[in-house]
Formats: C-alpha cells, sequence, structure tokens
C-alpha cells in the first residue's frame, strides 16, 4: 500500500513538471533601440584616458605595442594618442573613412592616411563597435535578444545589450569577407556635467576590438570617460595638419 501511494506522488510530480514554459518577453526593436539612442545622445564630444594594447600587420609585418591612452571623440571624429612612459608612441584619428596614423615607434616617423589598417580604415565602423553611437537600425530585427540590421551599404550588424544598464555586450559587423567585433567586458559610468554620478550612462569601460582587415587587435581600458571638454586641445587633436607640423614625420604615405 505504502509503496502504491509512493508511485502515485511520483507521477502526479512527473505531470506538474510538464507543465506550461514561463513566458519570455521578445523585445521589440524600438525596446531595444530607444535606451540605446537614449544611452549615446550624450556622448557628442568626450574625454577618456586609459590603457591600451594593440597589434596589426602591414608590408613590414607584424606589429605590437601597448601604452597610455588619451581619447577624444568630437562628433565622428575621435583622436587617440598612445604614449609610453612619457614617450609619443602613436597617434591615430579621423572621421568616416578619412583616417590617418602617425607610427612614431619607427626610426623614421610615418604617417599613414587612408588605407586598410582595421578599424581606423572607418571611423564610423569604429564609433560602433565602442558602443559610442547606436548600431544602424535599417531593416532592424530582434530575437532571442539580439539585435539585427542590415545597414544602406549592405553591412550587416548585431548586438547584445545589458538588460541591467543597457550597455553593449558584444558588437559585430560584417560586410563580404570584412569582419570586425568588438566584446564589452566591464561598462564604465561616463562623466556628465551638472548631473550626479548615480544618473551617468553606462558604456564600455573594458573593451576587446577584433578586425580582420590587417589582422588588427584592440584593447581598450578606460579608467575615466566625460563629456566636460572645455579644458581639452579639442581644436588641435583633429587637426592633421596641426599634427603633421607638430610630429614632423619623415614619411607620409597614402593608402589605397
Amino acid at each position: 500500500m505504502i509503496r502504491v501511494f509512493i508511485l502515485c506522488i511520483l507521477a502526479c510530480s512527473s505531470c506538474a513538471s510538464k507543465g506550461p514554459a514561463p513566458f519570455v518577453h521578445q523585445q521589440t526593436v524600438d525596446e531595444v533601440a530607444a535606451p540605446e539612442m537614449k544611452r549615446t545622445q550624450h556622448f557628442q564630444k568626450l574625454v577618456g584616458r586609459g590603457a591600451i594594447e594593440f597589434t596589426w600587420s602591414d608590408e613590414n609585418g607584424n606589429h605590437k605595442e601597448q601604452g597610455e591612452l588619451d581619447f577624444w571623440k568630437q562628433g565622428n571624429s575621435v583622436s587617440l594618442r598612445v604614449t609610453k612612459l612619457g614617450e609619443l608612441l602613436a597617434w591615430f584619428g579621423g572621421e568616416g573613412k578619412d583616417f590617418w596614423f602617425f607610427n612614431l615607434m619607427e626610426d623614421e616617423p610615418t604617417l599613414r592616411i587612408g588605407g586598410k589598417q582595421g578599424m581606423f580604415n572607418d571611423i564610423d565602423v569604429a564609433l560602433v563597435l565602442l558602443g559610442l553611437v547606436p548600431v544602424p537600425e535599417c531593416n532592424a530585427t530582434v530575437k532571442d535578444g539580439v539585435f539585427r540590421s542590415i545597414d544602406k551599404t549592405s553591412r550587416t550588424w548585431s548586438a547584445t545589450y545589458s538588460i541591467e544598464d543597457n550597455r553593449p555586450l558584444h558588437i559585430s559587423m560584417r560586410s563580404g569577407k570584412h569582419k570586425a567585433e568588438a566584446t564589452h567586458i566591464e561598462g564604465i559610468r561616463v562623466e556628465i556635467d551638472n548631473l550626479h554620478e548615480l544618473h551617468w550612462p553606462i558604456t564600455g569601460g573594458n573593451i576587446d576590438i577584433r578586425d580582420n582587415q590587417g589582422n588588427t587587435e584592440i584593447k581598450i581600458i578606460f579608467s575615466s570617460l566625460s563629456t566636460i571638454v572645455e579644458d581639452e586641445p579639442m581644436e588641435r587633436v583633429f587637426d592633421l595638419e596641426f599634427l603633421k607640423n607638430a610630429l614632423k614625420p619623415v614619411h607620409i604615405m597614402r593608402g589605397e
């Protein structure tokens, strides 16, 4: 009798476990895109400090370097200065598809303008991968928490975001054989003037970027990011002619 009673309990338990699966809300495109637009709307002008490690390949072989990072953003332009123990190693920058790279690690400093140097051959792509502008929304869909879209130039994007604070977790872009992706390991709050830090937006603070053009890998760890740029040399750090006169590269090479 006891055995029959136990079997009945087990049978009931088995039936109960086969109930309907819990409801999982499927996000809409607007539910993903709207918070991302709100999060990045403050990032028109930025200054950041931190550390960077980067590897790349060119006609002279493979290269790897690391150092302290100074980062500036203004609109769709970026400027990144890399130093090590006070010595200037490199300076990247540009806007859109117009980019430049001062390589000061060689015996004869070189300025490369344009060409295919990984993420820096398209600043617009770099800004999306860094999580500082939204992923394009053209032909967008959301499924299982992954935001996907195909932009006006037929590039395919995918992105996932943190439910807790809306910051990016992973962003990727494909265009033919070109693939670039960024993994956002940790977040950082971006300082906003006259706003309590508890309300500062969060973006990627520890980011790994890979780009198969130029075999480029970049690791960035921001120690600070701020929208307060009044005391920053914003007019100079984006001015290529000014930097050419200041850094005096021996060779100027234009990519194709």
